[in-house]
């Protein structure tokens, strides 16, 4: 119990210079966005299954040129 199993002695770097490269390297490429989404009044994505159903019920009474 205590023995160290792997082969990194405790003055070794963790990371090589060739891990830290492809690490910036991946996070240039990867950087971060805003992205904005509509929420329906129930918390779903908009329209919710709900939205969807009584716009159809609503186009089919009036037409879908008479919103």
């Amino acid at each position: 119990m205590g023995e160290r199993t792997d082969d990194i002695s405790p003055g070794e770097p963790f990371v090589s210079a060739q891990d830290i490269e492809d690490a910036e390297d991946i996070l240039f490429a990867h950087p971060p966005r805003r992205i904005v989404r509509w929420v329906c009044g129930c918390g779903e994505d908009y329209p919710c299954l709900e939205v969807v159903f009584a716009r159809l019920v609503k186009a089919t009474v009036t037409g879908p040129d008479e919103r």
